[in-house]
């Protein structure tokens, strides 16, 4: 028996020799926490680069703090901050809590399982939303995920090692790492802020402060390819025009307030899209939704919003100060917004610190 067990020994040593230096970093950093029922410290900022665990984490922010004021999209509405509004404290940002349309159903459905009701919500709803080649409204809803470390460990271990060799992890920036949760966060300086939901884009700022210029070219290769929420389409899909109506219908029942708009792209994005000719589904959107009485604001290029490309953070994404921007033509068009509007904050447009920073922030 005891030649058994040395044998067996001998056997798992090498095996829990490989696993244990991985286990450590990702135990350290805050990679194997399970955002469905755990909360991360306020003040932080929340950047996992080995899972994707943003819509329970999204859903377990929103359903514990309850806020009166609720932003829904996917990361194109991240840009919105808490002091964009006169209550900063009531608001959340929900960007990431849905990916598709189809997820709105299974939103609420989890909304009333907790008896929550948001007083207002922006919803941001993207352009491939309604691209049947994108999404077929076929998936299922991917809320409640249970996270395990022993998945994690071993999916992850090779890519740790991986990118321990290239110098994307730093075990002295881990030891390092405080008020930072996830690898992403801890290298880049990237994700959450955990204070209220929205996104810092910690090192795509700090390349710009060095002359380091955003590029598109990821995107445009996309248009090119027609992959990765870029696929071409020249019809709208009425079965998301559905979908979408019966959550108005649903805030309508609620006596929720509800806003929704379309993202921006960089304008030059926008702009080689449609002189594509691949994306007529765009084109049609706006007719599509009138036609079932929905009433969306398309901001589908940031010259809709009075910003420019440089106030973009890549080809997909705006930046706070084009989402500020975004809020204020918001309130032009649907007054009652203002009543949670902070609008002297409309005041930093005039001198934002940068095209990517409305204030200067560090963490």
């Amino acid at each position: 028996m005891k030649k058994f067990i040395y044998k067996v020994l001998v056997y798992l040593l090498p095996v829990l020799l490989f696993f244990s230096l991985p286990y450590i970093v990702l135990e350290v950093s805050g990679e194997l926490k399970d955002l469905s029922n755990t909360r991360i410290e306020q003040g932080h900022l929340l950047g996992l680069a080995y899972s994707d665990q943003s819509k329970d984490y999204k859903l377990n922010e929103i359903l514990t703090r309850r806020p009166e004021i609720l932003t829904v999209g996917t990361s194109r509405v991240l840009q919105i901050r808490s002091f964009f509004f006169k209550q900063p404290e009531a608001f959340f940002n929900g960007g990431r809590v849905i990916s598709k349309v189809g997820d709105l159903p299974c939103l609420a459905e989890e909304w009333d399982r907790k008896n929550y009701r948001p007083k207002a919500i922006i919803l941001g709803v993207d352009q491939y939303f309604f691209n049947e080649k994108w999404d077929d409204l076929k998936g299922s809803c991917e809320y409640n995920t249970k996270m395990s470390e022993l998945n994690m460990l071993s999916k992850s271990s090779l890519d740790v090692y991986a990118d321990l060799m290239d110098g994307k992890i730093q075990l002295k920036s881990i030891a390092q790492s405080y008020h930072r949760s996830g690898l992403t966060a801890i290298m880049t300086n990237a994700g959450y802020r955990t204070a209220d939901g929205s996104y810092y884009y910690g090192k795509t700022i700090d390349d710009f402060k060095k002359g380091i210029h955003v590029s598109f070219d990821d995107m445009e290769k996309r248009i090119q390819r027609g992959k990765n929420r870029f696929e071409w389409g020249s019809e709208v899909n009425e079965n998301a025009i559905k979908v979408l109506k019966s959550f108005v219908d649903y805030c309508t029942s609620k006596n929720i307030e509800l806003i929704i708009f379309i993202p921006p792209y960089p304008t030059s994005i926008y702009k080689g899209m449609v002189n594509s000719g691949k994306y007529g589904y765009i084109l049609k959107l706006d007719s599509s939704l009138r036609a079932n009485n929905l009433r969306v604001h398309n901001f589908s290029s940031l010259d809709d919003i009075g910003s420019k490309d440089d106030e973009a953070i890549d080809g997909l994404h705006g930046s706070e100060v084009a989402y500020l921007r975004l809020i204020q033509e918001l309130c032009k068009r649907e007054p009652w917004l203002g009543k949670y509007i902070d609008q002297e904050q409309f005041k930093l447009l005039d001198r934002p610190a940068n095209p990517l920073e409305l204030k200067e922030e560090k963490y």
